[in-house]
């Protein structure tokens, strides 16, 4: 009777595996939706800021640890396709950047785990910091990140002020750049 007890025991083991190795899989992975708005000042005026933003094939030159490269797809949809990542895990991804005719300049990633994913950076003439009218930029930047798959698992343990520096950071290098060039 022991030896039956086993047998079923096992057998219904290895019927809960081969469930689990089966069904796991094919569920759909996690999704994720976090909303990060950052505001900051710069001492650039918009048209500058404005052309460095949107100019997307020198991301590689002002993010050369975070974008490998950037490939225009399409100039009529402005779809590109974006090689980028951070702390050496890199992923393909395309996205589609446009500018609205109120200034509102929106990237909206339409692959890859990022799918969905929309930046919006509105940008707003301010005093310069010597006092200059016009001359400083307000940007309200408003990151709406969704993500899904090994991304969605992977961002889950980073905290919101660590997306809100990246964000930051982001737009303080658009700034240098806009300022050198």
């Amino acid at each position: 009777m022991p030896q039956l007890r086993l047998f079923y025991r096992s057998k219904n083991f290895i019927f809960s595996w081969i469930a689990f190795v089966i069904i796991v899989p094919s569920m759909p992975l996690s999704y994720a939706d976090r909303v990060i708005d950052v505001q900051t000042v710069a001492n650039v005026n918009e048209q500058s800021l404005l052309a460095t933003i949107s100019n997307v094939q020198n991301y590689p030159q002002i993010f050369p640890d975070n974008v490998k490269s950037v490939k225009v797809l399409d100039n009529k949809t402005n779809l590109v396709d974006m090689n980028a990542g951070v702390n050496g895990v890199f992923f393909d991804t395309q996205a589609i950047y446009q500018q609205l005719p109120n200034g509102t300049y929106t990237v909206q990633v339409v692959s890859g785990d990022l799918k969905g994913t929309t930046m919006t950076t509105e940008l707003d003439k301010t005093w310069g910091f010597d006092g200059a009218p016009g001359m400083g930029t307000v940007a309200n930047i408003s990151l709406d990140l969704k993500t899904s798959g090994f991304l969605s698992w992977m961002l889950s343990f980073v905290p919101d002020s660590s997306l809100n520096y990246a964000l930051q950071n982001g737009i303080s290098k658009f700034v240098d750049y806009a300022e050198q060039n």
